[in-house]
């Protein structure tokens, strides 16, 4: 498989993005190992003191360092007096003339930077036949259309020449990737992925609303990035369109008050417990937080209280359960007598990301929708997860950013520890990822973490939980620059770049398996791992 410069897609304000991708797509595929395919390559020059700046769609490079301009006209293109025109909000392209522009651009370019390589070129018409039809502007040879568009691969590796070029390739290549604009600003990167990760995650959003069930219970069981979020927020913001009184009901707390602030206010948001110490106060008065296991105490006196009290049945037309892996049988027990008769309940939950010891339920007469397909983690760590083996079904990744394999930082002690975790930190920093994009993921929990009860990591302040919360019921945080938190809190939300610390396990088994990935799959654009010595070696072992 070719390899592609830069991994992410700029976004193109033109009708044919879509195909644009799938050609660059094809020929990621179709080309073998050693083509590199630069896209969305810009050039600038001066003709008789004159700026000009274009865009050229598709530029391959071959193993030995040959050059091939690739142009894509999506959609319908026009043909007349020898002369292919492509029609835009603008006004009519040349496309020849614009191919001829391009072409000696990159010619004069190279010449200028004192690099010799066979330079040709070509037009891609992937929905349009030419036929018989004479074109003068361009060599028909050098024309792709829609009767060889199957064949892309094949046919691009014919066009390019075979005489090696007199300059190194590694001259070449770094002539396109440093002169052309195709390094990756990380400042906008995590904007661009969060935006185009919405868009390919909306499928569960829309399609999933559409499933009716007999029993109105659904149960979607799909992995980390997949749009179990979108989805959520989709189903609250019909119900309040149509003034239907909806609950949604996690078990993380910290995943409640993060969707809180974006669900629509009409829905009722709360995690499980929240439910309980709510019912407690309104119908006992205030809990008492420092007796033993006192959130079971609550927990079964909210669910007795439902099942015995008809008034707190029937009450929700939508229920959203999340994290459903992380719920106790008799708390689903708990909420489904809550549901109208005609009213639906969504379960949404993911096995690998079962972080606690919970006996599984069962529902009968459901409907359950599986999904691997995950878009928002890095096609690279993605690869890790797999060769792992950290899901029972291999993850399908669907994200256009490829990324990076996650570096792991290993270390002995704690003070070892705290500087390992800061060297993470500041590789993602010279990635060029911002300081308020980063996250640390703490494998232990609040009260066992070193790096949660630490106020400061070499010159970056933390900004870490508490664990108390406002009159308001808002969750407290310190003061600090650099976002730290436990893996079980953040579970359900991410991050651009995570360092997950503190990993250690004895053995690889599927709780480690299980929280590995968690921590994975927080990152959307770069992730690194600071691990014992012990845990690395039980994942060498594995690799």
């Amino acid at each position: 498989m070719a390899n592609l410069v830069p991994d992410l897609l700029k976004p193109k304000y033109t009708t044919g993005i879509e195909r644009e991708l799938d050609v660059l797509y094809r020929l990621e595929a179709s080309l073998p190992d050693g083509y590199e395919i630069f896209h969305s390559v810009s050039w600038h020059s001066l003709h008789n003191d004159f700026d000009k700046h274009g865009e050229i769609d598709i530029v391959v490079l071959s193993p030995i360092g040959n050059v091939l301009l690739v142009e894509v006209k999506a959609g319908d293109v026009s043909i007349a007096n020898g002369q292919i025109t492509k029609v835009y909000r603008d006004g009519p392209s040349d496309v020849g003339r614009q191919s001829r522009i391009q072409f000696a651009a990159v010619i004069s370019r190279l010449s200028n930077a004192g690099l010799h390589t066979h330079v040709t070129n070509c037009l891609v018409l992937p929905d349009y036949i030419v036929g018989d039809q004479q074109i003068i502007t361009i060599p028909p040879e050098r024309i792709i259309d829609a009767a060889r568009f199957d064949q892309l691969g094949s046919v691009v590796r014919g066009m390019l020449a075979l005489d090696p070029p007199t300059t190194e390739i590694e001259s070449i290549r770094k002539f396109f990737c440093n002169q052309f604009n195709v390094t990756l600003d990380m400042r906008i990167l995590g904007e661009q992925v969060r935006t185009t990760t919405l868009r390919l995650a909306d499928g569960l959003a829309t399609w999933v609303p559409r499933i009716t069930a007999p029993s109105g219970v659904i149960r979607i069981q799909a992995t980390a990035g997949s749009g179990k979020t979108q989805l959520a927020l989709k189903l609250l913001e019909d119900a309040s369109a149509r003034s239907f009184k909806s609950l949604y009901v996690c078990y993380n707390r910290s995943l409640a008050d993060h969707i809180g602030h974006i669900a629509p206010a009409k829905a009722k948001v709360a995690s499980f417990h929240e439910l309980c110490v709510e019912y407690y106060r309104q119908t006992v008065g205030e809990p008492d937080f420092s007796a033993p296991n006192n959130y079971d105490g609550l927990s079964r006196h909210y669910c007795e209280a439902i099942e015995a009290n008809a008034n707190l049945q029937q009450r929700y037309q939508l229920i959203v359960l999340d994290e459903g892996q992380d719920f106790q049988p008799e708390w689903v027990a708990a909420l489904l007598p809550q549901l109208t008769d005609d009213g639906r309940i969504y379960l949404l939950e993911d096995d690998a990301q079962r972080l606690y010891k919970r006996e599984e339920f069962d529902l009968t007469d459901v409907v359950i929708v599986t999904c691997q397909d995950n878009f928002r983690t890095p096609g690279a760590v993605c690869h890790v997860i797999n060769a792992l083996g950290l899901t029972e079904q291999p993850v399908v990744s669907r994200s256009f950013y490829r990324g990076e394999t996650p570096n792991f930082y290993t270390y002995k002690n704690d003070r070892e520890l705290l500087r390992e975790t800061e060297n993470a930190v500041k590789h993602l920093l010279k990635r060029g990822i911002a300081l308020k994009d980063i996250a640390i993921i703490s494998w232990r929990g609040l009260a066992g973490s070193i790096l949660i009860k630490t106020p400061q990591l070499g010159e970056f302040t933390l900004r870490r939980p508490t664990g108390k919360y406002s009159v308001a019921g808002d969750a407290l945080w310190t003061e600090g620059a650099l976002l730290t938190d436990s893996v079980y809190r953040f579970k359900g939300q991410s991050a651009v770049g995570i360092v997950l610390t503190e990993v250690d396990f004895e053995t690889f088994d599927d709780k480690a398996r299980r929280q590995l990935f968690v921590g994975l799959t927080r990152a959307q654009l770069a992730v690194e791992v600071v691990l014992t010595e012990q845990a690395a070696g039980c994942l060498n072992s594995v690799f």
